[in-house]
């Protein structure tokens, strides 16, 4: 899920982390990084509705994500002075959701989440589905953006998207990210989305899983 919140007037100087390819070595600080960013996340608040808990089961879910997506996709992180400020992980056309060959080889890692998320890890599931079953098949998808909050509004996602933008218009091909944000539909229509007009509601009364779409490009 991407998340990354309304970022400063671009007369403020650009922060000065360097964007590069995450290793296997920066895992865990990067999954850190994206659970910290959306820890406050209304659809994670609900899928993760224990505050004391939520974190720490967003680093496991991510742990995994990233993990895929170092094998299967692109994954990205802003560093400053070494240490992750941000991330993004981002797979290709075809490429998501995952295989039921790849869904085996993370096998511990998925018991270890349902462990952790107990009693809502069905809930965790159902949303899994729904995200999967609304990404295009034609396009690149941004499965997570996060910046470490204390570190947010200041350019590091912007910087990030800058280098998926550079994947998808090589290829002239759409992208696709979702939010269950709602200020962050202007931050991403900002970025060249549009709203799809397909909300799926998490729960009754959501919150709103809200899918947006990228139009290719040349």
């Amino acid at each position: 899920m991407a998340a990354t919140p309304s970022e400063p007037p671009a007369s403020r100087p650009a922060p000065p982390d360097v964007v590069v390819p995450l290793t296997r070595a920066d895992l865990p600080a990067a999954a850190a990084v994206l659970a910290a960013a959306l820890a406050d996340d209304p659809g994670f608040r609900h899928l993760f509705p224990v505050d004391s808990r939520r974190e720490r089961e967003l680093r496991a879910l991510y742990r995994m994500t990233l993990s895929d997506a170092l094998a299967h996709g692109h994954t990205y992180v802003t560093k400053l002075d070494g240490v992750v400020t941000g991330a993004v992980a981002l797979y290709a056309p075809g490429t998501y959701p995952m295989t039921t060959g790849r869904w085996w080889r993370q096998a511990l890692r998925i018991v270890a989440i349902a462990v952790r998320t107990r009693t809502h890890s069905l809930g965790l599931i159902k949303f899994g589905d729904a995200t999967a079953e609304g990404v295009p098949a034609d396009a690149w998808y941004v499965e997570a953006l996060g910046v470490r909050p204390d570190l947010q509004r200041a350019g590091r996602g912007k910087r990030l998207m800058a280098r998926v933008f550079e994947l998808i218009d090589a290829g002239a091909e759409p992208g696709y990210l979702e939010t269950t944000q709602p200020p962050n539909v202007e931050y991403y229509s900002a970025l060249g989305y549009t709203e799809t007009n397909a909300r799926v509601a998490i729960a009754q009364d959501g919150p709103w899983i809200i899918p947006m779409e990228r139009a290719r490009k040349g």
